[in-house]
């Protein structure tokens, strides 16, 4: 990374404030309007009150128990109720599986203190009282009337009540209710302008009922101050609003802030993304509310809880997409890899190219990267990227504080001035000094190694190697002495892995040792185990055991099976023979697979769902059940691992694959066999051999033929 990860969230969303750069505000708004009113967008998420229906896919509210009526509980993760939650943590203890408990689960209904409730009597004022049904006014009369007559019935008291006007409609903006008071505001906003230390004071008169109201005198309402009243409006139009079930309330905001936000919710239910509590959407709705904000760019983030700040960073990457075009995104500093239609898993593909402070600089590398974006040949993961940012990033440091004027007039550069920064990068190898623009994750200066550093050289080279090629440094001014000193790479020898020690080996497979991975380490049982035993047994690289879909082993002839990808050389849907033993623990990972598929759906997976479904799936924002857990997950837990076990050295899971290769070449296995079978050889090299396999039999059986006179048939 180059930057520290402590940083706040303005420099990510600074390229939409940039000054002159993208559509300014009107256009912006005029372009939102436009899609908003396309075809392509859901007419669900047009208006000022958004209303999901129960079973959303995205926005689903109502518990997951079948004829259940009551909303899904926010503060967990089950999609249920609170009641239902409670149960279902109390029936997990026995082993009582998820999908068996939400068929035995008894459905609850309605809660009736959703939503307001009106007085049984005055249809135009709110109830205070839910389990009496009556308003502010007819409660105390009801207590007045039971206290004289204790045998008093309440609804043949209610028969012979008046009705009373009502109040009119709560002056919070967006929120629907009935007024309580003479105040104005509805029973839920009485207590949250309570809550919110009452602005501007506002109170009624003590006994207004009875020396107001009941009097036919008007009820004035009194402030702090002579701008009390003003504060108090203040505060009724930027007050929160009540999370009702099932509805988004959009009222109260100003016109581009609000097109923002349907955007966003709208873009959020396309593709595999994860589900968003309606509550917590409302909550950043208030805060927009709250900060008069015109733009969803303007929205401070920084006391925002963790969730909130979730949505709204991926709302502020949607926007990216639609206010900068791939020209503007070059002007101002950054870049979107789905401009190019590229989007490298477990990424938003959002650059920020601002580490190059030149212009230049910043340019040539955009143009460096978009070619690649553009390129048949584009890689499949971003490290490229990365490391080529990484390197622009230190070359730009480096001239900010050597070169004249920083660097930033490309004429003046010279030969000398790359000399210098090779010279200084291998000072900073040679004594473990710091980086100068890249960070670790605890946010201090990366250590210059040999890897870094050829790292560096190697990207600088390539960037402006191909900038001189297509004569873009030509079109700077950039001198070519500069460019073409730029050293070679000079990758250092790297020591290739050990198989495991007899003693390791046996400890990494000991069962004793395989359940505390399980159990200490894999709490949400994603198969780290199973996905160690079959690295132990099958050898294959992580990623390509990690990434296994669901439909990966078969019998044929009664041999089982694995069916996996070699994306490292080119080789998809390979087959390898398994034994017995791995044959049957990812039997019995795909059953569990398959169940957590029912748990969330209902169902059984589709024909056509099934190629498609991960093994061992991870349970961040996955809601379709395709991603596999990462890598790092995998790393991170079995590094942990290792360490309690205390085996004395570090140790890795691609040990794993030497070890086998060691025990096949024990067993008589020769060595292209073992290289065949680790799938060592790419596609191309392995169809060449072929080919010269074929050729070298085709010349001799010429041979044959000359010599015995008989002529062979092609």
């Amino acid at each position: 990374m180059s930057r520290p990860s402590n940083v706040s969230e303005a420099p990510r969303l600074a390229p939409l404030r940039v000054a002159g750069a993208g559509r300014v505000a009107g256009d912006r708004l005029e372009l939102l309007t436009a899609l908003i009113n396309g075809p392509r967008f859901d007419p669900l998420f047009r208006g000022a009150v958004l209303r999901f229906p129960p079973d959303h896919p995205t926005y689903r509210w109502r518990c997951l128990v079948n004829g259940c009526q009551r909303a899904c509980s926010n503060r967990y993760g089950y999609e249920m109720c609170p009641q239902h939650v409670k149960q279902w943590l109390q029936a997990r203890t026995d082993d009582t599986t998820r999908p068996e408990f939400l068929l035995a689960a008894q459905p609850f209904p309605a809660l009736s203190t959703v939503g307001q409730v009106m007085c049984r009597i005055c249809p135009q004022r709110p109830a205070t009282s839910r389990s009496l049904g009556l308003c502010l006014r007819h409660r105390k009369r009801w207590t007045h009337a039971q206290s004289q007559n204790s045998a008093l019935a309440l609804e043949r008291w209610c028969a012979g009540e008046d009705t009373y006007p009502g109040f009119g409609d709560c002056l919070v903006t967006g929120c629907s209710d009935l007024a309580a008071s003479p105040l104005g505001l509805c029973r839920w906003h009485e207590l949250s302008y309570d809550d919110h230390s009452r602005p501007g004071g506002a109170r009624l008169p003590a006994s207004w009922i009875r020396w107001g109201e009941a009097a036919d005198r008007p009820v004035e309402v009194s402030y702090r101050g002579a701008g009390g009243q003003a504060e108090f409006l203040r505060w009724c139009a930027t007050a929160p609003t009540q999370s009702t079930h099932g509805q988004l309330d959009l009222r109260g905001l100003r016109p581009l802030v609000t097109e923002e936000l349907r955007w966003g919710v709208f873009r959020h239910t396309e593709g595999d993304r994860s589900r968003w509590a309606l509550p917590t959407v409302q909550g950043l709705v208030n805060r927009c509310r709250e900060q008069k904000i015109d733009s969803l760019v303007d929205l401070s983030l920084g006391d925002c809880p963790p969730q909130v700040k979730l949505i709204a960073t991926e709302m502020l990457h949607e926007l990216r997409l639609v206010y900068f075009a791939p020209a503007d995104t070059r002007d101002a500093g950054f870049l979107e890899t789905e401009h190019f239609g590229v989007r490298f898993p477990g990424r938003t593909g959002h650059y920020d190219l601002t580490v190059a402070s030149q212009r230049w600089l910043r340019d040539l590398l955009w143009d460096y990267l978009a070619d690649r974006l553009r390129s048949p040949k584009c890689p499949r993961s971003p490290a490229p990227f990365d490391r080529m940012r990484l390197a622009c990033a230190e070359l730009s440091a480096f001239l900010e504080t050597d070169a004249p004027h920083g660097g930033h007039d490309p004429t003046v550069l010279r030969e000398e001035h790359m000399h210098r920064f090779v010279a200084d990068r291998r000072h900073r190898e040679r004594h473990a000094l710091p980086s100068l623009a890249t960070y670790r994750k605890d946010g201090r200066l990366s250590t210059v190694t040999a890897q870094f550093r050829a790292t560096v050289f190697a990207n600088v080279r390539a960037l402006l190697r191909t900038s001189l090629d297509c004569g873009r440094t030509d079109a700077i001014g950039l001198d070519r002495g500069f460019i073409v000193v730029a050293p070679a790479p000079a990758y250092p020898k790297v020591r290739t892995r050990r198989p495991f020690p007899d003693h390791v080996a046996k400890a990494l497979a000991d069962s004793a040792n395989l359940a505390l991975l399980a159990e200490k380490y894999d709490s949400n049982d994603v198969g780290l185990r199973d996905i160690w035993e079959t690295l132990i047994a099958t050898g294959r690289r992580l990623g390509e055991v990690v990434n296994l879909r669901l439909d990966c082993t078969d019998r044929y002839n009664g041999l089982p099976l694995l069916w996996h990808d070699q994306t490292k050389v080119g080789h998809y849907d390979e087959a390898i023979r398994i034994p017995e033993s791995v044959f049957q623990l990812l039997e019995a990972r795909r059953c569990k697979t398959v169940q957590r598929f029912i748990q969330w759906h209902g169902r059984p997976p589709t024909a056509t769902e099934r190629p498609t479904l991960a093994l061992f799936v991870t349970w961040y924002c996955n809601p379709s059940g395709t991603k596999a857990i990462s890598l790092s997950t995998f790393n991170r837990d079995f590094r942990d691992w290792v360490d309690e076990l205390d085996l004395g050295g570090r140790y890795v899971s691609h040990q794993a694959r030497h070890t086998l290769a060691t025990n096949l070449l024990r067993h008589g296995a020769g060595l292209h066999h073992i290289r065949q079978y680790l799938g060592h050889v790419r596609g191309h090299d392995r169809g060449l051999r072929q080919d010269r396999a074929v050729g070298n039999r085709g010349r001799a059986a010429t041979r044959l033929g000359r010599r015995t006179g008989r002529r062979q048939p092609r």
